[in-house]
């Protein structure tokens, strides 16, 4: 594999949302706030999981709107959660 290889890769996420994703991710390492950074990594991986599985989701679902609903609801849910942890721990 060389350099000129990857010119032919086709990715599944928008280039200009791991762009954000970087930037952010970047931005907050550097100001040292690694409770964000997890916060950030976990947002986006449930966002590209359901952007990019989310069809397959529906699928299996078949048709039902409840999962879909359970899906984002204890996804942020677990956010909310894993947020409260990391700010709230006990030095």
């Amino acid at each position: 594999m060389s350099i000129y290889d990857l010119g032919f890769v086709n990715l599944a996420i928008p280039a200009w949302q791991m762009v954000l994703y970087i930037g952010m991710v970047s931005f907050f390492m550097i100001g040292r706030r690694a409770n964000y950074c997890f916060l950030t990594t976990y947002l986006f991986g449930l966002y590209w999981g359901y952007y990019l599985f989310g069809q397959d989701l529906l699928t299996a679902a078949k048709g039902n709107a409840a999962v879909e609903t359970a899906y984002i609801t204890f996804g942020l849910a677990l956010a909310a959660l894993s947020l409260m942890a990391l700010f709230y721990e006990e030095k």
